[in-house]
């Protein structure tokens, strides 16, 4: 096969690759072909011409084309390893996109997710991903085969298709559950604090029968619950974690022994400076969602399916107006739930003027009894029968107001999770933040 042809447009492409006879094909071409009679009077057009097709050329050689070498026996989560970093477009795959490439088409997970989400609109709603159902498959095949409970990615895509088949729908509906449960508990989608415990949960539902479903119901889960997904830190694995989870709720199911409970370690220090990034602050917000019965502002009580909105109570521009320290500002003790319209009127208010507001109000309608009981169930500090209660609101309190609001909460915690509740000791350390 000749080096060029049809009057030299035309290169062999192992030629585009030696440097030095591209070249010389390319200047001959330009400058001889007579396919371009602009140049024939401007050899530096013809030049300029002849470069840059010289440059995509050497751009081609010197591209480099990543190649990753897998031993023949590599096992399948090496490969979907691979899978997921290096793809087409770039994208890192999740362990349910891996799972849906590795089954399809039969079973089409993305299908089966779909109808999944239209038939339990609150997973879509806490936008669940599909790989919670497979670690809810996983760990029911698990238990019913004596196998430990370890819902990893290699052990999810080690699933077969009989057995997707058999166990989806169920292990689907025990998933909606477990989250209708979370959100019973005041979860929304952005406060959720964990996701891994659900599983476990929804593992276990899928096991128990209709009449043992009961369990949800307990009291002492919801302490357990909460004591959980308040803690700092976490040392373990997810997986770990979930599956471990699993086997103590399944041992207080079948036999009634209690889970051991952790210990919450919390005092008002620690209250102070708890901002939303903190996985107990959202723990926080669910117990704020479920026990403050009543708007702060109106006096109104709280519909269960209100929008509610993290209000501060001090607003946030005093950081600069009055130099309040803002690690306060943001953090639990200065923030209580409001529905959208309330939190609106407030606005950037300060509490001592819409306090005084409520005082006043209710002292000439005769209601400062039900205004107190009001108060106390926001865990707004201070006794509204007081005639000078509005002024433990002034700018220069607002310290002393905060601490006084963390010791109220605190409570609060204690009411959820019982003698659970310590403070912490001088040894503990604060551990990485528990991602549930």
């Amino acid at each position: 096969m000749p080096d060029r042809k049809d009057k030299n447009r035309l290169l062999r492409a192992d030629i585009a690759l030696d440097q030095q006879r591209a070249d010389v094909y390319v200047s001959e071409y330009v400058e001889d072909s007579k396919d371009f009679p602009d140049f024939e009077n401007d050899r530096t057009a013809a030049r300029q011409a002849a470069a840059r097709i010289k440059g995509i050329f050497e751009t081609i050689r010197n591209y480099k084309i990543p190649v990753v070498t897998i031993e023949r026996n590599s096992g399948v989560e090496s490969i979907c390893r691979v899978f997921e970093t290096i793809n087409s477009t770039g994208t890192k795959l999740t362990t349910f996109d891996l799972a849906v490439a590795r089954f399809y088409p039969k079973p089409d997970l993305r299908g089966l997710w779909e109808k999944t989400l239209e038939d339990h609109s609150v997973l879509r709603n806490f936008e669940v991903d599909g790989e919670q159902v497979l670690q809810v498959v996983y760990l029911s095949l698990a238990a019913k085969s004596g196998k430990y409970p370890d819902p990893t990615r290699g052990n999810l895509l080690a699933l077969t298709r009989e057995e997707i088949n058999s166990e989806w729908d169920k292990s689907s509906a025990a998933l909606a559950e477990a989250y209708g449960w979370a959100r019973a508990q005041g979860a929304r989608q952005k406060t959720l604090p964990s996701r891994n415990v659900l599983v476990a949960m929804a593992a276990v539902g899928n096991l128990s029968s209709q009449e043992n479903k009961k369990w949800k119901d307990d009291d002492f889960i919801r302490r357990w619950y909460f004591s959980k997904v308040m803690q700092q830190g976490a040392s373990q694995a997810s997986n770990y974690r979930i599956g471990q989870d699993f086997m103590a709720l399944r041992k207080y199911l079948d036999d009634g022994k209690q889970p051991s409970v952790q210990e919450v370690k919390l005092n008002t220090e620690t209250l102070l400076r708890l901002k939303p990034s903190d996985v107990r602050y959202k723990a926080l917000q669910n117990i704020f969602a479920t026990t403050i019965n009543f708007d702060m502002l109106t006096g109104n009580a709280i519909d269960s399916e209100d929008t509610l909105h993290d209000h501060h109570i001090y607003p946030r521009n005093a950081r600069k107006r009055h130099d309040l320290p803002h690690d306060m500002l943001d953090s639990i003790c200065n923030r209580v739930p409001l529905p959208g319209e309330s939190n609106q009127r407030i606005g950037e208010a300060y509490p001592k003027e819409y306090f005084c507001r409520l005082m006043v109000q209710s002292r000439k309608q005769g209601t400062l009894g039900g205004l107190s009981r009001k108060m106390s169930n926001c865990m707004i500090p201070g006794d509204p029968k007081d005639p000078e209660w509005h002024e433990i609101f002034s700018v220069d309190r607002f310290e002393e107001f905060c601490r006084e609001r963390a010791k109220l909460i605190r409570e609060r915690i204690r009411d959820i999770v019982g003698d659970s509740l310590r403070d912490p000791s001088p040894d503990d350390d604060e551990a990485p933040e528990y991602e549930a």
